[in-house]
């Protein structure tokens, strides 16, 4: 069963999101580049990244020395008034309106920021991840809200909804219009509405329990809360103590869209190797056994840009056929490589375990099997070192990182489907790390989460069978 519950969360003060809303959100910690979270750090003296991501100092004693600063932080904003934790529970209705970077169409997507009951995973939960995780981000995040007690950032979990049951039953519950809009710089427009109503939010909820969760990004923060949980409820029992019923420590902050929407999107996410000491030919000639290579040279005129293109093309048109292709970008070269996987390559990993063919046929899971894997030697050690492998959206910064930032090497990937998602979550089983790129990121500073195990999430469902009403309509503390 998939609870989910309204929260008092923590938001930016009117007057600041008046004065400076759009500098104020940021991407999640875990998309930017050292130059990105520079600039967005610079931007505003209280933009969200000073507490979710902070810089690490020349005198810093350890890596993790900026915690202790983002701790001191938000202290210090919430006294001040530059966030304010609102005084009445609700969750957040956030309609996004984006660019699709492909195709330049303009889309909405509709999102509930909400609490929703941590279940652990497994074959039998509600609640269904369907990618590995690297341990460093696992153990930064959890020092993280060690230090600061709260859930910064939303998980984001898409749900079945064929009817739009429970997407009309969202927007059964807003007004004529947002009580926030906010323009923000990385060009998303977001309409905010804070609701509040036991009565029809009660609809909602249930609407929920009979639902399945797929967690589309976030797993790193998911699985931090998990692990939050089980060290506060551990510490709590050593002292003789007990949490409250309903405890804020068994929940999760999370982002739910229904996967009808038509804004929800799936990018791939190319890799691009700093590890590597092969050359060139070196790298072609280990690839060799396992794939058919075609050159895209630059043309004799025009951008090398032209060659990208075409090859692009192509790997979308091979994708449609069921062909598992792949694009090879190399440092110093104007040449692409479209390559395609040799078909007894293919049958011979599935057939190794064909129950886990709805994994080992993913055209991620192939590159990082055979191509990284067994191609090219990387360990899993390798595979779980962040510096290792770097992951882009975007293909031309993925070109970028290696003809301008020197590393040796990128794979250019095609998507993966919602529908491979689900297969592979329903089997229990996972995708190796950064398989998918739900686009746009859920922005970080919209609203978040103090944990306190001594506080109880409101029980909407306990209160109206127990005659407890609440008000009526969309409530805003502004």
């Amino acid at each position: 069963m998939v609870t989910i519950a309204p929260f008092r969360g923590v938001v930016y003060g009117k007057a600041e999101l008046e004065e400076s809303g759009g500098s104020l959100f940021a991407p999640p910690y875990d998309v930017l580049t050292q130059a990105q979270q520079n600039d967005y750090l610079k931007s505003h003296e209280h933009n969200f990244l000073h507490i979710d991501l902070g810089s690490v100092l020349e005198d810093d004693p350890d890596p993790l020395s900026w915690h202790d600063r983002s701790a001191s932080t938000l202290t210090s904003w919430l006294n001040s008034g530059v966030l304010v934790r609102r005084e009445h529970p609700s969750m957040v209705l956030m309609d996004t309106e984006w660019k699709h970077p492909l195709t330049g169409r303009r889309l909405t997507r509709h999102g509930l920021i909400c609490l929703m009951k941590l279940e652990p995973w497994s074959k039998e939960s509600k609640v269904r991840r369907h990618e590995m995780t690297f341990s460093y981000h696992k153990m930064e995040r959890l020092d993280l809200m060690e230090k600061t007690s709260a859930q910064l950032s939303p998980a984001f979990g898409f749900f079945p909804d064929p009817d739009d049951k429970i997407l009309k039953a969202m927007y059964d519950l807003v007004g004529d219009s947002a009580d926030l809009t906010i323009n923000e710089r990385a060009g998303l427009t977001h309409h905010i509405s804070f609701l509040q109503n036991n009565d029809r939010l009660t609809e909602l909820i249930e609407g929920f329990s009979d639902t399945t969760i797929y967690i589309a990004d976030g797993h790193h923060r998911y699985e931090t809360a998990l692990k939050y949980r089980d060290q506060v409820l551990a510490q709590m029992a050593k002292n003789g103590q007990e949490p409250v019923p309903n405890s804020a420590i068994d929940y999760v902050m999370i982002y739910l869209s229904s996967m009808s929407d038509p804004g929800l999107c799936v990018l791939p996410t190319h890799r691009v190797l700093s590890c590597c000491d092969l050359s060139n030919a070196e790298v072609l000639k280990a690839l060799e056994p396992f794939v058919e290579v075609k050159a895209f040279p630059k043309p004799k005129e025009g951008p090398s840009e032209t060659a990208l293109s075409e090859m692009v093309k192509k790997m979308g048109r091979d994708d449609a056929k069921g062909l598992t292709v792949f694009g090879l970008c190399l440092k110093d070269t104007d040449t692409f490589y479209f390559l395609k996987i040799r078909e007894r390559v293919k049958h011979k990993a599935i057939k190794a375990k064909p129950e886990d063919k709805n994994l080992l046929g993913l055209d991620v899971s192939i590159l990082t099997n055979i191509i990284l894997k067994e191609a090219l030697g990387y360990t899993e050690s390798d595979l779980d070192d962040p510096k290792c492998i770097s992951y882009f959206s975007s293909i031309q910064e993925t070109v970028e990182a290696v003809n301008k930032n020197g590393n040796r090497a990128a794979f250019i990937l095609n998507p993966t489907s919602l529908e491979e998602i689900i297969k592979v979550a329903e089997d229990g089983m996972t995708m190796p790390r950064k398989a998918t790129y739900f686009y746009p990121k859920v922005s970080s500073g919209v609203v978040f989460n103090l944990v306190n195990p001594m506080e109880s999430v409101p029980d909407l469902l306990k209160a109206q069978s127990a005659g407890l009403g609440g008000g009526i309509g969309p409530v805003s503390d502004f």
